[in-house]
């Protein structure tokens, strides 16, 4: 499926500042928000309201180490759709949204076709996961064994203010 892109909003430098404060840390109060960025509450709330609506700011998560809590391995696999075909990549678009194991699943461009974060109990599950794809089209596999970065937008949200920053 192709996506449409849309105009992107402009920020600003308090925009950026809000962006890295709730990357870094999203459970804090507005209050908290305010004086972190040195704007009063107000304008800080619409302001956030406003990134939200724009879909700047996607959600609040939290960052749970899913491998400890159910002794899940992660892996990762590449998706090749050969000969390719708008029918087949729906529906391996439909298995993985289906899949609570799917954690990321990105469309590329090149030979490869889409890459997945997959969770699974053992290999043996994961062949369970992979069975449904591997019916489509061609996959290869990459058990990961051990996190060496975590994903960590905040670090990238404070680069691109710094960089803002410089700018001005």
């Amino acid at each position: 499926m192709v996506k449409i892109a849309k105009a992107k909003p402009k920020l600003d430098a308090i925009d950026l500042r809000i962006l890295a404060a709730v990357a870094e840390q999203g459970r804090q109060t507005l209050t908290e928000l305010s004086k972190a960025v040195n704007l009063s509450a107000s304008p800080c709330t619409a302001r956030l309201e406003k990134l939200e609506t724009d879909r700047v700011i996607l959600g609040y998560h939290a960052d749970v180490d899913v491998e400890q809590l159910a002794h899940l391995s992660l892996y990762y696999a590449s998706i090749s759709v050969e000969p390719h075909s708008a029918q087949t990549a729906l529906k391996i678009e439909e298995l993985l949204k289906a899949s609570p194991y799917v954690v990321t699943a990105d469309a590329l461009f090149g030979k490869r076709d889409y890459l997945v974060r997959i969770y699974a109990r053992s290999t043996q599950h994961y062949y369970e996961i992979m069975a449904p794809f591997a019916a489509l089209a061609d996959t290869e596999t990459w058990p990961i064994s051990f996190n060496i970065v975590r994903p960590q937008t905040d670090r990238l949200v404070k680069e691109l203010k710094r960089h803002q920053e410089d700018r001005l």
